[in-house]
């Protein structure tokens, strides 16, 4: 797809790299800074046991795969021997085979067999591998140096009472930088998801323990609260879609940059079903999935308004027709926003204080000085007012 507008010379070959939020490659100083926290990668449930991907994230690319004991492995994309795409190999244990000349790698990256080598020299062969783990439905990877931090967990979310799903977006063809500044943004919800009938709320905004609490009021009493984690994390709540659900459901998504101007959407949902609803509910989730596997991609409508071929107006039977209405708005800003032609006011307290928090941990970063350690965001309050 062509980028809709311009894109502005990187800010970092300007001589500002902590002001260069949106190139993520390996190279780059938000890509070396995103490196330091896991972020998923993959839906745990498309990746079969003994099956091997090759996976490209942050402008990467690495070879994904899952052992014959069940557990996943992420190592470097290419065999050290003759630079061949190791996904291509077999899967034997949890070690993965080179297709080429049969070279054996262990799930850290190690070289253990060389079969044509009359003299291996197995112990001086070390391809990178990466600490993996599945959680939630969701297969994660830390892409840094090592050590690896804890992987950030939410216990609510593994009660055995109660059930959760995990979905992927498809392929946006924009910068995942453009998505995070979208979640504080809670006046553009009256007009870019206008069936939903809401006021224009006073947006006000908090730098907290885990990053940027986002709180509109609105005339009516009703307080919408967004949260954002650092450092592509968004947690918030929505309507239960179900009778058998007890309460609203609590969200985590994660933005996730597959290069610079494409990214990926992982989002998992506490769903309060328990008892003999948890049944009644599967079923009936399954029986959406089919009813909405009929209508055609948002990708696919949201390409068509941007081109003036469809009307959004038109498209409110959609069962994701928000997320139509998203695609228009941040698709439309061009695959890397040229944030050199806004003007920005007070509704965008949100987006500022992100800019200005990224700018903070990218300078101290760059300059080797302490870094804030964020926590896990809490548990989204219900929305008020309704």
């Amino acid at each position: 797809m062509a980028a809709v507008g311009t894109v502005r010379p990187s800010v970092e070959r300007q001589g500002a790299p902590w002001r260069d939020f949106v190139h993520t490659g390996p190279d780059t100083l938000a890509g070396r800074y995103l490196r330091t926290f896991w972020h998923p990668v993959y839906l745990a449930k498309d990746l079969a046991p003994g099956r091997a991907k090759p996976i490209h994230i942050m402008g990467e690319d690495f070879t994904l795969y899952r052992g014959e004991t069940g557990a996943p492995h992420i190592v470097a994309f290419r065999c050290a021997h003759r630079g061949t795409q190791l996904s291509t190999g077999w899967v034997e244990g949890d070690e993965i085979r080179c297709f080429y000349h049969g070279w054996k790698y262990d799930a850290g990256g190690q070289c253990v067999e060389q079969p044509a080598e009359p003299e291996p020299f197995c112990g001086r062969i070390k391809i990178r591998g990466y600490p993996t783990e599945q959680y939630l439905g969701l297969i994660f990877a830390y892409l840094g140096d090592s050590p690896a931090p804890p992987l950030t967990r939410y216990p609510e979310f593994e009660s055995d009472d109660e059930v959760f799903e995990e979905t992927l977006s498809d392929l946006w063809p924009c910068n995942y930088f453009q998505r995070i500044e979208n979640i504080p943004d809670l006046s553009h919800v009256p007009f870019t998801h206008f069936q939903l009938g809401r006021s224009v709320p006073r947006v006000e905004v908090r730098e907290t323990e885990y990053g940027v609490d986002a709180t509109g009021y609105h005339l009516n009493g009703r307080i919408d609260h967004v949260h954002y984690q650092m450092p592509n994390v968004t947690r918030f709540v929505v309507g239960a879609r179900d009778s058998a659900e007890t309460s609203d459901r609590d969200r985590i998504k994660w933005k996730v940059p597959v290069d610079d101007e494409h990214c990926l959407d992982f989002a998992v949902s506490w769903v309060h079903v328990s008892g003999d609803g948890v049944a009644k509910y599967r079923e009936r989730q399954a029986e959406r999935a089919a009813q909405e596997s009929a209508f055609r991609p948002i990708e696919e409508l949201g390409e068509e308004v941007l081109s003036s071929k469809a009307r959004v107006q038109d498209m409110l039977d959609h069962p994701n027709a928000t997320n139509i209405q998203d695609y228009m708005t941040m698709i439309g800003q061009g695959s890397i926003v040229d944030r050199g032609i806004e003007h920005l006011g007070r509704p965008d307290v949100g987006v500022t204080l992100i800019r200005r928090i990224w700018e903070r941990e990218l300078r101290a970063f760059a300059e080797g000085r302490h870094l804030k350690n964020w926590t896990e965001s809490q548990v989204v309050p219900p929305v008020e007012g309704e």
